[in-house]
């Protein structure tokens, strides 16, 4: 692992990539955890409301990833759609910081932001294609330490939020360290990306039309895979959605416990995702996914049963534990469905993504309705087990892919 490290230090590209990567998870650190908070109890919508504006989100995000993925498969530009999107990025963060005003915030996540967010997929998309020009053997460990530096964002951001918001700044604010990133983002792809060969990529254009690609993106066999990752993946997207309000409405918790909490959890999710090559010695990827999805439903159900704060902080090893794989882990294994196309390989994540969000999206609408937000954290365990199950169902323990982390 230690060599993997130095090969990133010395390339100037995979530096770029995994500080892009941090950069990203300070933004995405910054909003996630608190956009509930932002939009039901800062700006009044409606928890009906916030849900239609994640199903709208996660729509025009998929499209925009899926045909992104496609046209830098055929055109080979991933800088120039980097430059791009971290430009949607900034622009809907701070609309939403500088306004204030629940407009702006539908806005911002229902177009820009969606826009913007299509820069996750295709910055892994360049750190497999950097990763395994420059890494050679070592390209699955450097793929998992960029994973790693993503999340490494949710170690350091929401504790720091919690302290600022703790002394009293403005909930609104997390939206300008969002911004500030995207845009520091900006300028290392605009005028920092490196000269002459250290920027060149093995990249060749796929020279398929578009109806080609996404015909390949939409057999069978790959939309049930995606799908099954999708419940497992929408599971932490449910979280992510309703843990705030659960704990500050239900479990008695305040707006810091918020981000110490969810910080906790990312601090743990690091090693696990590093430990995650290990058991894929023994386990294929859809195994190891499964499982996951099993740990991290346990954790919902139990996350979803606490009465006090203190008791919930306990939680954080099992929830870190079950996101660290599932977040890990199904990155590569979507991926590797279209290893030849890794634009369009990136643009499973957003897929799977989508079917996620959609389905989180319609658990909130359904279970804020009908229940309790912990009825509603009872729900996402519920489509953990389902989605762990068709994978298993699909693909067993192991499968004849190479199982590499």
């Amino acid at each position: 692992m230690l060599s993997s490290f130095v090969i990133i230090f010395r390339d100037p590209l995979l530096r770029l990539t995994v500080t892009a990567l941090f950069l990203t998870g300070v933004a995405v650190s910054s909003v996630m955890p608190y956009a509930s908070l932002v939009a039901v109890e800062l700006l009044g919508l409606s928890d009906a409301a916030y849900s239609a504006v994640l199903t709208v989100a996660s729509s025009v995000m998929v499209i925009t990833s899926v045909v992104v993925g496609i046209v830098t498969d055929q055109r080979a530009n991933r800088r120039q759609m980097l430059v791009l999107s971290f430009v949607f990025a900034t622009t809907g963060y701070s609309l939403v910081w500088l306004t204030g005003s629940p407009v702006a915030f539908v806005v911002a996540h229902t177009v820009l932001l969606p826009l913007g967010f299509s820069v996750f997929s295709q910055l892994f998309a360049l750190g497999r294609l950097a990763g395994r020009t420059r890494g050679g053997e070592h390209a699955d460990q450097i793929f998992a330490i960029m994973r790693a530096s993503f999340s490494l964002a949710f170690v350091i951001t929401p504790p720091l939020w919690s302290l600022a918001l703790a002394s009293g700044m403005a909930l609104i604010g997390v939206y300008l360290s969002a911004g500030a990133s995207a845009l520091i983002c900006f300028i290392l792809f605009a005028i920092f990306w490196p000269a002459g060969p250290s920027g060149q990529l093995e990249d060749p254009k796929s020279g398929l039309r578009f109806v080609a690609a996404f015909r390949e993106l939409a057999k069978g066999g790959i939309a049930a895979r995606i799908l099954a990752v999708g419940l497992v993946t929408g599971s932490n997207q449910l979280y992510m959605a309703v843990f705030g309000l659960l704990i500050v409405k239900e479990i008695g918790g305040a707006m810091p416990d918020v981000g110490r909490f969810h910080g906790a959890i990312a601090l743990l999710e690091i090693p696990f995702m590093l430990m995650c090559g290990l058991a894929l010695r023994r386990v294929s990827k859809a195994g190891l996914i499964a499982f996951g999805g099993a740990v991290y439903a346990g954790f919902l159900f139990l996350f979803a049963s606490m009465t006090s704060m203190a008791a919930t902080y306990v939680l954080v090893v099992p929830a870190a534990f079950g996101a660290g794989i599932i977040l890990s882990v199904s990155i590569s294994y979507l991926q590797d469905l279209m290893s030849a196309r890794p634009g369009a390989g990136a643009a499973l994540m957003a897929v799977s993504n989508f079917v996620g969000q959609m389905v989180a999206a319609m658990t909130f609408a359904i279970g804020t309705a009908i229940t309790t937000y912990a009825g509603t954290a009872v729900l996402g365990g519920m489509l953990a087990l389902i989605g762990a199950g068709a994978l298993l169902a699909m693909e067993g323990w192991r499968k004849p892919h190479p199982a590499t982390a």
